[in-house]
């Protein structure tokens, strides 16, 4: 019996309309339905067809994800009063234009969840990708409302919300005690005020992502260091974070994915990670441009586990990585199957052959799975023998683009395509 359902259409031009009939064929069996994209009256006549019948056996639906044109009040009304037993919400929306006053998310619509009494996850995403566009019409009192009527979130996810303050942040921090990933992306107005009083009670986060976050800087990542439970910590693009919150993430025993891309870290920051107790498994430091050859072998040097146990290493836009840092991931990087260098101009042909050679310089080290060396200009196409087997043995992916590497030509470069399939 099918309770799980999947469609999404990749591409540019698609047509939203193409999940329009397809209430007519879904089982009542279905507990989890996923369509992207789909226009927001078709996704009203879907979950109307959803509605659960309290009398009669319907659709259990536990959890649904649409992707849509636009998300309004209406749709979001409809859907909790038609399917009280849903679990988990996701909803995107992509508009074109600015949406109209009366046809769109607002407070009332937030409101609206409180019914939604075994809500555990809940996602709200205006997405900018086609036009530039926020929830204009939701505040801080929308946000008042959705803490207080959903107390039980122990997911949120929130994109787009230009209008919301640090108390409206604050209140879904506060009011829902089991809450364990938090997410704002393009939080204009948040900043460390809404994590002030994070530390008065117990904190149960597990996962925190601030994407995007201007006003963020290294006070908060302190404050949230104080959760020893946290294990994901997104901070990409709060580039006002620094050095001075590194020795608390250090004493951070579950942390494995840390993100800081953009930020203000220098290589004493990092040296002091490296002596730390985290077994990082993704460390992110795009766009560091404090970060030199010196951090990158203190960090992997040291005396805490991040030299073991790092998986997925990324270096793109740093300046100041060089060969004398790949000489020390290859060395000392025993776990790492993923690296990214795109745009480290001073990598040479002795980076790729150093690679080459890892499991070389210790038994166990892994075999790297996925390179990027995307706009490295300081390869040469001669490194391109260094490509083929038996050279990198587990490569899955390779980004070579913009590189010397591509004027070889196409029938070299397929010859590649041919040896990993």
């Amino acid at each position: 019996m099918l309770q799980s359902l999947s469609l999404k259409i990749r591409g540019t031009d698609v047509d939203t309309s193409a999940f329009a009939s397809i209430q007519f064929f879904l089982p009542k069996t279905l507990k989890r339905l996923k369509l992207h994209p789909v226009l927001e009256q078709d996704g009203i006549q879907l979950i109307s067809k959803l509605q659960v019948d309290r009398t009669s056996s319907g659709f259990p639906l536990l959890c649904l994800s649409l992707v849509l044109d636009i998300i309004s009040d209406e749709l979001i009304i409809l859907i909790t009063n038609s399917l009280p037993l849903l679990i988990e919400l996701y909803l995107e929306d992509r508009p074109n234009k600015e949406p109209l006053l009366y046809h769109d998310l607002t407070n009332n619509g937030l409101q609206s969840l409180a019914p939604c009494r075994h809500l555990r996850s809940l996602s709200l995403i205006r997405c900018r990708r086609t036009y530039q566009v926020s929830f204009k019409r939701i505040n801080d009192m929308g946000m008042f409302l959705l803490s207080e009527g959903c107390k039980g979130l122990e997911s949120v996810r929130l994109c787009g919300f230009s209008r919301v303050s640090d108390a409206g942040f604050a209140s879904i921090l506060h009011s829902c005690q089991r809450l364990k990933k938090f997410e704002v992306r393009n939080g204009l107005f948040l900043s460390d005020l809404a994590f002030h009083n994070l530390t008065a009670g117990p904190c149960t986060l597990v996962e925190v992502r601030l994407t995007s976050c201007t006003l963020i800087t290294s006070e908060t990542v302190t404050k949230l260091a104080c959760s020893k439970s946290i294990e994901v910590l997104d901070l990409c693009g709060c580039k006002s974070i620094a050095d001075s919150c590194l020795s608390s993430l250090s004493r951070l025993p579950q942390l494995t994915s840390l993100n800081l891309t953009g930020a203000d870290v220098t290589d004493y920051g990092l040296s002091v990670l490296g002596e730390g107790c985290p077994s990082i498994t993704q460390l992110c430091l795009r766009g560091c441009k404090r970060v030199t050859d010196e951090g990158l072998f203190l960090l992997l040097q040291g005396r805490g586990r991040v030299g073991l146990s790092l998986a997925a290493l990324d270096l793109g836009h740093i300046p100041g990585i060089s060969d004398k840092a790949i000489h020390a991931i290859a060395k000392a990087g025993v776990g790492l199957t993923e690296l990214c260098i795109r745009y480290c101009f001073h990598v040479t042909d002795l980076s790729v052959e150093a690679l080459a050679m890892k499991r070389m310089f210790q038994d166990e080290s892994k075999m790297l799975r996925r390179l990027d060396l995307f706009n490295c200009i300081g390869l040469s196409a001669d490194s391109f023998r260094l490509l083929r087997r038996p050279s990198f043995p587990g490569i899955h992916w390779l980004g070579i683009g913009h590189t010397r590497l591509t004027s070889k030509g196409d029938g070299r470069l397929s010859e590649i395509c041919q040896e990993r399939p």
